[in-house]
Parts: C-alpha cells; sequence; structure tokens
C-alpha cells in the first residue's frame, strides 16, 4: 500500500494524529512500520505521537525502537491503521517526473536503511561476542561451585553445575561504545553509585549480588554465550545480547543414557532430574525448547527425548504446553507435564 502513496516524513504528524497511541500493541506496530520505511530518521515522530498515549517513557521509547530490525510490520500497516480511523491521503494527479521522484526517494530510503539494518547486525554481533566473552570471565574468576540461595532453598532443589557469588559483580554492556566492562566488589558499587539516572539506553547491566545463582548458557559446543542470573526472590534476568537459541545447561551425565529429558526453567529442571535420574537441559523459555531438543538430538541421537513442559492454561495459548508439545512431535519425543495432586485445591486453601 505505502509503495501507491507519495508520503514524505514531513507528512508523518498529520497521519499519525488519526491513529490513537494508548494500546501498546499499536505502539509497535506503528514504530515497526515507521523505521522500517524511513529508519532513524523517523524517530523524532514516532516519539512526538508516542507521547499522546498512557505511560509514555523516553527511555522505554528509545529502547524498543532499538530492537526495532529488518523484519516486521511495513508502512501498510501504518497506512491502514490511518486510513481505519478516517485519515486519507491527499489526491493529486501524479505525473510522470513526480512517480520518477516518488520512486527514487522510495530506493534511496530503502538503501539508507539497508545500511541501517547491516550497520545494526554488525553492532548486534560485536556485542554478542563481547558478552559471551564476559560472561565466561564471570564464570571462571567470580562463580563459586559452592554457596548458599534462597530461591533453590525454597524450590527445594539442588544447585546443579550453577554458579554462586560471595561479593558484588556487575557485567556493564556499553553498545554505543561497543564494549562490556566487569565491576568487583567496591569498585562495581561505586561504579553503580555513578550510573546517570535516567540511565541512558546504550547503557546496560546485569547485577550479580551475594545469594544470587548463575546459570550458564552454553551450545552444543560447550562454550559459554551467556549467564542467567536468579536472584533470592526468584527473578531471572539475562544480559543484553546474550545469546539464547539453542543454548542449553545441562544437569547430571548424559553418557549412554537412555532418556535425555529437556525443561524450561531451572527449578523444574532440577526437580525432574532429582525425581528421575535423568540428566535435564534447561532450555530457559519454551520458545527455545525446539532449538534445544533439535542440538541435543545431534549430540545424543541415541537418547530418547522428553519435554518436561510448563502447563500454564492461564496463560494466553499456554505456551508451555504448546511449544512442548510442538517440539515432541517434531523431533519424535515425548511431551510430559506435571499433574496436580486431586485435593491441591483444597490444601491451597
Amino acid at each position: 500500500m505505502s509503495e501507491k502513496i507519495d508520503l514524505q516524513l514531513a507528512d508523518l504528524h498529520l497521519l499519525l494524529a488519526f491513529i490513537p497511541a494508548d494500546s501498546r500493541e499499536v505502539w509497535i506496530q506503528v514504530g515497526m512500520g515507521l523505521k522500517a520505511e524511513f529508519g532513524e530518521a523517523a524517530f523524532d515522530a514516532w516519539d512526538d505521537w508516542s507521547q499522546s498515549g498512557t505511560g509514555y517513557s523516553p527511555r522505554d521509547a528509545r529502547t524498543v525502537w532499538r530492537s526495532f530490525r529488518k523484519s516486521g510490520m511495513g508502512m501498510g500497516t501504518v497506512i491502514k491503521l490511518a486510513m481505519d480511523a478516517g485519515w486519507r491521503p491527499e489526491k493529486k494527479e501524479l505525473s510522470r517526473e513526480d512517480k520518477r521522484r516518488f520512486a527514487e526517494q522510495q530506493e534511496a530510503r530503502r538503501k539508507e536503511r539497508q545500511a541501517e539494518v547491516e550497520a545494526d547486525e554488525a553492532r548486534s554481533s560485536t556485542m554478542r561476542e563481547a558478552v559471551a566473552v564476559a560472561c565466561e570471565r564471570i564464570w571462571a574468576e567470580q562463580c563459586l561451585a559452592e554457596g548458599q540461595s534462597e530461591y533453590l532453598q525454597r524450590k527445594q532443589v539442588g544447585g546443579h553445575g550453577v554458579g554462586y557469588f560471595s561479593r558484588l559483580v556487575v557485567l556493564e554492556i556499553d553498545d554505543q561504545a561497543e564494549r562490556c566492562q566487569i565491576w568487583v566488589g567496591e569498585d562495581a558499587q561505586r561504579w553503580l553509585g555513578m550510573v546517570p539516572k535516567p540511565r541512558p539506553a546504550h547503557l546496560s547491566m546485569l547485577v550479580f549480588r551475594k545469594g544470587c545463582v548463575a546459570i550458564p548458557l552454553r551450545d552444543a559446543g560447550g562454550r559459554i554465550w551467556a549467564l542467567q542470573v536468579i536472584n533470592g526472590q526468584g527473578t531471572k534476568l539475562f544480559p543484553k545480547y546474550g545469546r539464547k537459541s539453542g543454548c542449553f545447561h545441562l544437569l547430571g551425565d548424559v553418557a549412554d543414557a537412555e532418556v535425555l529429558a529437556v525443561a524450561e526453567g531451572y527449578a523444574t529442571a532440577a526437580s525432574v532430574h532429582e525425581a528421575t535420574g535423568w540428566p535435564v537441559a534447561v532450555a530457559f523459555d519454551a520458545g527455545n525448547l525446539l532449538a534445544v531438543g533439535r542440538a541435543l538430538r545431534e549430540l545424543y541421537p541415541a537418547a530418547r527425548l522428553v519435554f518436561a513442559g510448563d502447563d500454564d492454561p492461564i496463560k494466553p495459548g499456554n505456551p508451555g504446553r504448546t511449544k512442548a508439545e510442538a517440539a515432541a512431535v517434531a523431533l519424535g519425543g515425548v511431551a510430559a507435564f506435571p499433574v496436580a495432586p486431586a485435593d491441591s485445591s483444597r490444601e491451597a486453601a
């Protein structure tokens, strides 16, 4: 649709005025469409429009805008939203010269956007590698093999290959400078005190405190690409740019194992491992079950895969169950889910 309407950057404010900015789904669709068509130049128009919605946050807007990459909605979606709300493009007959100029402008914007995408992908690749190196250092130099974790105690599971911390460690991730730095102890405390408020969008961090556990995310070759940190309250965090797809943490010995299970989270994996004795891989989220299953199938073709899925019927689409079942079908495995005791409702009350 967008290629048939001569839209310039200056036209966006009027077009966007017809679209309510209160729905986050619409907000994201509009941002994707504008960036796909006009690239970074459209941020100001999107940001100005965003402020007309509820719950606007400048930091959130900048962070979300940077997350829009080459895939997603196009400008046609934005135009349809505006037209559904009553906007109509100015009707004018385009001359042959106008059509030529319009085509040239579109091609120039396409090339600019492609250059932005390539630069963004190059930066992401650089940062992914930097985060991996930093996480490997933290694992090797700061993680202890033994320690205490309120989270593991509450879940009533042991620490199988996890790391503990005896002091404050901060992983600083600066994608503007394209670097990662590790701060430890008093230096980490001082650095946290110097972080500007509000924190600039290019700066993120992962904080490890005493009582936290770290779980390594390894690829099929054993390399650490990221660390998941879980604090005493059970909050789970990953570093920005940390690779997750196809990475896992393995509990137990897989050698000659007849059954190999895959679970979403660490606590579920540890529970299954301790109850059955099976080796269990932590996939870290439902969307990663299939990728991890494929990696494990290549590494251990003789083992039977069991996907120990989460069953969350109150979540839309019950992703824990649907993703586990889909992975089992795709890889010839089995999907298994917990069964609540018959009197669980009475106990909960």
